[in-house]
């Protein structure tokens, strides 16, 4: 019995390609992927596994220049570290360097729009990177176009890109510079310079001058 021409094409379409069928909604996280969380107060991201071996708090002002410094040179391994479960980062950001522009409170409130609708502990952190890689200090705050596309190329969820264009409000910055500053004057005995690392399972201020000291923190563990 000889098929119809349409049905022999169909049979080599789907033997060429296979079966599958469009799925409509968001695409779920890996639950393998360390997620990301805000503290109880509200004004914290954390960023990693809570059963990580290794816990910080990172204290950041978005147009301080060594926060800057720390992305660059740091922020890659911290990256690799989150994913690896090795390690737990809370950011705290404040904004004492602001002027009229709102720039740090809008990078700010960017970090915690991008912490919310599934955004992965590793991409959170690369967006801090990217973040503080197109550092002005001084200058305009960036747009929310922007904000939205290092948001979306550091791999921040499409929810959270989405909430960061349409220039939404994820965090009372006031508020927050207000809680996260006296936490860090607390626990540098009234000094809040930034940027500032704390270790929570030390309960001391980290040395980030000391070469290696992300290893240090982690036993000896690396990403390379």
């Amino acid at each position: 019995m000889r098929l119809p021409r349409l049905i022999l094409v169909l049979a080599t379409v789907l033997a060429l390609t296979g079966c599958g069928r469009t799925v409509s909604g968001s695409a779920l996280q890996d639950p393998d992927v360390p997620g990301v969380s805000l503290t109880a107060d509200g004004f914290g991201i954390i960023a990693g596994r809570p059963d990580a071996p290794a816990q910080i708090e990172v204290y950041t002002e978005p147009q301080c220049t060594h926060c800057a410094h720390l992305q660059d040179t740091d922020g890659p391994e911290m990256k690799g570290l989150i994913a690896l479960g090795l390690l737990t980062v809370t950011y705290r950001p404040v904004t004492f360097l602001d002027t009229a522009y709102g720039y740090s409170a809008k990078v700010a409130g960017a970090m915690f729009l991008a912490a919310g609708h599934g955004t992965s502990a590793p991409a959170l952190q690369a967006y801090v990177a990217t973040l503080w890689g197109h550092q002005s200090p001084g200058g305009s705050a960036p747009s929310d176009g922007q904000l939205a596309g290092w948001a979306a190329d550091s791999g921040v969820s499409a929810e959270a890109v989405a909430s960061i264009r349409s220039g939404g409000h994820a965090v009372d910055t006031d508020e927050m510079t207000l809680t996260n500053e006296t936490r860090l004057q607390a626990i540098r005995d009234g000094d809040a310079g930034t940027p500032t690392v704390y270790d929570l399972s030390a309960d001391a201020v980290v040395d980030i001058q000391e070469t290696g000291w992300l290893a240090k923190l982690t036993g000896g563990q690396r990403t390379t």
